[in-house]
C-alpha cells in the first residue's frame, strides 16, 4: 500500500461567533418593516441564517473571519516548484501593522517567516530560497491562519438581501405559482412554464451575477 498519498484537511480552530452576513436591522430596513415591530424577529433571523449559509454553500467558503488550520500531506506529489500552497479559506487577515496572521510548520518545525511569502487576497504561500522561489516539501505541512471578509463586502451583503427579500415574499405563497391574471380570466402561470421566474428557494440572477467573484470553482 503506498504511504505518500496526498491529500489536505482543513478544521476550524476558532469559529466566528455569527456567520450571518447581514444584520436583523438591515433586513428590516430592506423589507420595509419598522426596526421597533419585533414580531417577525425570529423569522427574520431564521431566514437570515439560512441565506447566510446558501450564499456561503453557493461560493464555497464561509465569508465571516475564522480561524483554521490546513494540514497538507505529501504536497511535493502535486505541486511544482515554484507552485504557491493554498490556504482552503482567504482572504487571510492582517494585522494591524499589515502583517498577515498565518504560521506555517513543515514535519514538525516552524518554517522561518523569512522562508515563505504569502498573497493575503489569495490565500497564496510561496516557498522560498533565499531570493528564489522554490517548492514545498516535507510529508506534512500545517498552515495555521486566520481568514475571512470584516467588514462582509457590500456586495456580498446586497447579495444576501436579494436572496432574502426573495425569500420572504415568497412566505405563505404557492411554490409553484408564478403568476395569476384575475378577474374575468384567470392566467396562471407555474414552475416549469416558459417565462416562469425564480422562486423563493432559487438564487436570484442578480444575487448570482454579485457573488460570481467570490465563487470558488475549486479547492
Amino acid at each position: 500500500m503506498p504511504t505518500n498519498v496526498r491529500y489536505s484537511i482543513t478544521r476550524v480552530i476558532t469559529p466566528a461567533d455569527s456567520l450571518a452576513l447581514v444584520s436583523l436591522d438591515d433586513a428590516k430596513a430592506e423589507l420595509g418593516i419598522d426596526a421597533a415591530d419585533t414580531s417577525k424577529d425570529a423569522v427574520l433571523t431564521q431566514q437570515i441564517d439560512a441565506v447566510s449559509a446558501a450564499v456561503n454553500n453557493y461560493c464555497n467558503r464561509i465569508f465571516a473571519v475564522q480561524t483554521y488550520q490546513d494540514q497538507f500531506r505529501y504536497v511535493y506529489n502535486w505541486l511544482y516548484s515554484g507552485e504557491p500552497l493554498r490556504t482552503r479559506q482567504f482572504p487571510i487577515v492582517v494585522d494591524d501593522a499589515g502583517v498577515p496572521l498565518v504560521t506555517v510548520s513543515e514535519d514538525g518545525a516552524a518554517v522561518d517567516v523569512a522562508a515563505w511569502d504569502v498573497y493575503p487576497e489569495e490565500g497564496a504561500l510561496y516557498r522560498l530560497d533565499g531570493t528564489s522561489v522554490a517548492g514545498w516539501m516535507g510529508t506534512t505541512i500545517l498552515v495555521d491562519y486566520t481568514a475571512g471578509y470584516d467588514p462582509i463586502p457590500a456586495d456580498v451583503q446586497g447579495a444576501c438581501l436579494e436572496w432574502l427579500t426573495a425569500r420572504h415574499n415568497a412566505i405563505g405563497r404557492d411554490p409553484a405559482l408564478r403568476s395569476e391574471t384575475i378577474p374575468d380570466l384567470i392566467t396562471q402561470v407555474y414552475a416549469g412554464d416558459a417565462g416562469a421566474g425564480t422562486s423563493g428557494g432559487a438564487i436570484p440572477p442578480g444575487a448570482r451575477d454579485m457573488l460570481a467573484p467570490y465563487k470558488i470553482w475549486s479547492v
